[in-house]
């Protein structure tokens, strides 16, 4: 039960009975403070049931962060902890990791809301997104060898690349 005493649904769930919610931004933008707030606002003034939790490397201001939230109606219990890999709600941060980053993967069209923070408008958006993601998805589905040759660090799209060539 919520605050005010409704039972609150869901507006929609997958399979196993979640909404759930990824969040991609970069270290310092508030990506893991928003996950904790969404999910504290379900548990607490929704009456709802939900785990979150942030993935991060170095804990360095500009570095890739990824938060994920999984709600569920209250007499559920959450037992996944694993990453939010086809989310209802897709949120990046900064339009820069778009480049970088594969930040749609797992994005299912007509299904996911993705809300990008960014000076385009919606079409220049859409057009950005779907340009990146054609761009990895055709190097990943190439029936060619695929070398990579890495000199220093390696972060993001660049190394979601490497890592294919093995």
């Amino acid at each position: 039960m919520s605050q005010s005493g409704k039972a609150v649904k869901l507006p929609v769930k997958n399979d196993l009975g979640f909404f759930e919610i990824r969040m991609e931004s970069i270290g310092g933008l508030g990506a893991n403070v928003a996950g904790k707030i969404l999910t504290e606002t379900a548990i607490i003034g929704m009456g709802l049931n939900g785990a979150g939790f942030a993935s991060y490397g170095s804990e360095k201001k500009g570095t890739p962060v990824k938060a994920f939230v999984r709600i569920c109606e209250g007499d559920q219990k959450v037992r996944i902890n694993s990453p939010v890999e086809e989310p209802h709600v897709l949120a990046i941060f900064h339009e820069a990791l778009a480049k970088s980053v594969p930040v749609t993967a797992g994005v299912v069209p007509g299904k996911t809301t993705v809300i990008l923070n960014t000076r385009k408008d919606p079409a220049g958006a859409r057009d950005f997104l779907e340009r990146i993601h054609r761009v990895m998805n055709a190097i990943d589905s190439a029936p060619l060898v695929t070398i990579a040759a890495v000199h220093g660090v390696c972060f993001g799209g660049g190394f979601e690349l490497a890592v294919t060539s093995f």
